[in-house]
């Protein structure tokens, strides 16, 4: 039983597996920062959902399920072929979880599948432009909608952003646009969310990542954002998935919740603002 002195409650101490009992979706969850997030939350005791679009993810996304049941917490976790702007593959994903929770409840929702393809301005055509928002824009909203009714008190949505948002990068006019608007989402969705439903949401901006999508970028992006990691405050790096992952752990946790509309940056000090 909790103890109050001088206002700060003393509740003993922190507990090891502190998303046990709880179950999470995380879309685009193969590879990169997805799969290290949907990782983070087994071994914090998180049933989780992981998620991927291609058949030919289907292998890695499997290990990704693996680590997360392997991790000793107890968790469990299903590996999911969904198309994540689609109405069928939203409930596929809805339907997984509640299979796996206990309580029927989907706890934890975290948006990370996105497309991050660039075009500088001229080149850009309506079909990208309308892939790019559906996947960043489209999906998490009508997946949202899906996964409300299934979501507790004490919920947590978590939306991954990107520093791009802010940046002005050449060649980025859809794919920051789209970022710009999950930030809007989590200011919104905190309002509309918080007291009618006790549901926090919150928008984490990493900045350049180590990881598959970043390296598939063109040699001329790679090289441009050279100046700016050798200039990174925290170290002279590129971002790490195991940077990032942790940050969304602690904004799934009930530690995180007096967290709501934020937009949480991890990119190592390269934007204060």
């Amino acid at each position: 039983m909790s103890q109050h002195t001088n206002g700060v409650a003393i509740s003993g101490p922190r507990a090891v597996y502190d998303l046990a009992g709880k179950t999470a979706i995380v879309t685009g969850s193969a590879r990169g920062i997805g799969a290290g997030i949907a990782i983070e939350l087994g071994r914090r005791g998180a049933n989780v959902v992981v998620n991927y679009t291609s058949p030919k993810s289907k292998q890695v996304a499997e290990k990704v399920a693996d680590q997360v049941a392997s991790c000793g917490s107890g968790a469990q976790s299903a590996a999911i072929q969904a198309d994540v702007t689609s109405h069928d593959g939203h409930k596929s994903l809805v339907d997984a979880a509640l299979r796996l929770s206990s309580a029927s409840h989907i706890d934890i929702l975290v948006h990370n599948a996105g497309n991050g393809d660039d075009y500088y301005l001229t080149d850009i055509t309506e079909e990208f432009y309308q892939m790019q928002t559906d996947i960043n824009i489209k999906a998490p909203i009508f997946l949202t909608q899906k996964v409300l009714p299934h979501m507790p008190k004490g919920g947590r949505i978590v939306i991954i952003g990107s520093c791009s948002a802010r940046m002005g990068v050449p060649q980025q006019t859809v794919y920051a646009a789209t970022k710009a608007a999950n930030e809007a989402f989590a200011r919104v969705w905190s309002t509309e969310l918080g007291q009618s439903r006790g549901i926090t949401v919150n928008c984490v901006n990493p900045g350049p990542v180590a990881t598959d999508m970043y390296y598939a970028s063109s040699q001329e992006f790679i090289d441009s954002l050279k100046p700016m990691i050798d200039s990174t405050p925290a170290e002279a790096r590129i971002g790490e998935v195991r940077d990032i992952a942790p940050i969304v752990g602690f904004l799934c946790s009930e530690e995180s919740r007096w967290v709501t509309g934020s937009v949480v940056s991890s990119s190592g000090g390269l934007l204060f603002f």
